[in-house]
């Protein structure tokens, strides 16, 4: 993990311009402010770790002052529930994607999946599953396990529509759910965005993998 270096978040160049632009409309400018902070946080979580990011660390990065930053978030933690929350947005957009397919179950798994991949390697995709879920506590932790879990419940269903149409052997729902997320959720931890491959792509040799197993097919 890289040491925090306070130069580190000083190369970020959108969030600073969005915290200062002035608009005539006072809750649009303050909702840019918010998105600011979070997209700056959202960096440095994702990048030299949450626990290695100081409220002052964001503000001087951002150029304002620490208690300017109390306005959007009452804490640190505050800041990386709000970065979870947006997460966890794109991951309804993700089951939505997967509803909105006319296929069978295995259809659906594949376009879920597919979007998930691209969300859990942005920088808030990673806030949520390297940092948020370690470091949140009390009823933050609460929150965002009931949300985990709700999001394992609703793939099994897709997985049991799979299983009814035939397009996914029979199998424990639950078990498949839980092997599916732990392969994509690693991701953040060893994704390289200069790579030869997409997301997208990577999603797709994952589940080939997960599908067809590892054994040659004249075995």
């Amino acid at each position: 993990m890289l040491w925090f270096r306070p130069c580190v978040l000083k190369r970020v160049a959108l969030p600073k311009t969005h915290w200062h632009k002035k608009t005539k409309d006072v809750k649009v400018q303050q909702e840019l402010k918010r998105r600011a902070m979070l997209n700056l946080a959202a960096h440095s979580f994702s990048t030299v770790g949450y626990k290695q990011t100081s409220l002052d660390d964001i503000a001087a990065a951002l150029a304002v002052t620490k208690p300017a930053l109390y306005y959007y978030a009452k804490s640190k933690e505050d800041i990386l529930m709000q970065c979870a929350r947006i997460s966890l947005e794109r991951v309804e957009l993700c089951f939505i994607s997967a509803q909105d397919v006319k296929g069978n179950g295995l259809d659906r798994i594949r376009v879920f999946f597919r979007v998930y991949a691209n969300m859990v390697v942005s920088e808030f995709g990673s806030a949520l599953m390297r940092e948020a879920r370690r470091n949140l506590t009390g009823e933050n932790q609460k929150s965002l396990r009931q949300a985990l879990i709700d999001g394992q419940n609703f793939l099994e269903s897709i997985i049991a529509e799979g299983i009814k149409d035939g397009s996914i052997r029979n199998c424990d729902s639950k078990r498949l759910a839980q092997v599916l997320f732990s392969a994509f959720n690693q991701m953040p931890i060893w994704y390289n965005p200069k790579g030869p491959l997409n997301p997208e792509s990577i999603a797709d040799e994952i589940l080939e993998l997960i599908i067809y197993g590892v054994g040659a097919k004249n075995t």
